[in-house]
């Protein structure tokens, strides 16, 4: 299905007209990615699609209402934090709508507890500043310091000391998040 002025127009009412794009030149950005392994340039650029349009949630709820205007308009979409690695963040069919959740960027250390919360949009760098602040570290994943702690962690956060510490999902001690019905759960 192609983005209709209709639906984009309601895409805007949810996020602002400033974070909903669906100029060319920003959605040909999203395919060839900030970088990973291939830049865009191998499996990337053959098996991937140019977005139909990009939009950016700032919170939970509005992810939850931007899956359920595209369950309604049958609009195909794929949720992407940092884009590291191509095949698993960006489309495969045409005129996809991409939900980049770098907005989402909530984020405390409990210094009590020794946990963190973090939004979608946080990298490891960032996680990893507070934590040496405080006196504490995290082991950054295979996908490096740029990645999304929360997709790393969900998707192939290996590292050299995965051996030691455990598999990085098992790291994860609560969730909140919208399911393709558009319903938000919250675990942990």
């Amino acid at each position: 299905m192609t983005i209709t002025p209709e639906v984009y127009s309601v895409l805007q009412s949810i996020v602002g007209a400033d974070y909903v794009s669906n100029d060319p030149a920003i959605c040909e950005g999203y395919r060839s990615g900030p970088g990973g392994y291939e830049s865009g340039l191998g499996y990337e650029r053959v098996m991937t699609k140019i977005p139909g349009c990009v939009i950016m949630p700032k919170t939970t709820e509005e992810v939850q209402k931007i899956v359920k205007v595209c369950n309604r308009y049958k609009l195909p979409y794929v949720p992407y934090s940092t884009g590291f690695y191509g095949p698993r963040s960006h489309p495969h069919v045409e005129d996809a709508l991409i939900v980049d959740l770098k907005r989402m960027t909530d984020f405390e250390i409990d210094e009590r507890h020794l946990y963190a919360y973090v939004g979608s949009g946080i990298i490891y760098s960032q996680l990893q500043e507070e934590a040496m602040r405080k006196g504490c570290y995290v082991v950054i994943g295979g996908g490096g310091a740029q990645a999304s702690v929360v997709a790393n962690l969900i998707g192939d956060g290996w590292s050299p000391l995965s051996h030691r510490i455990g598999l990085p999902h098992r790291r994860i001690l609560g969730t909140e998040m919208v399911t393709p019905d558009g319903d938000i759960v919250r675990m942990g």
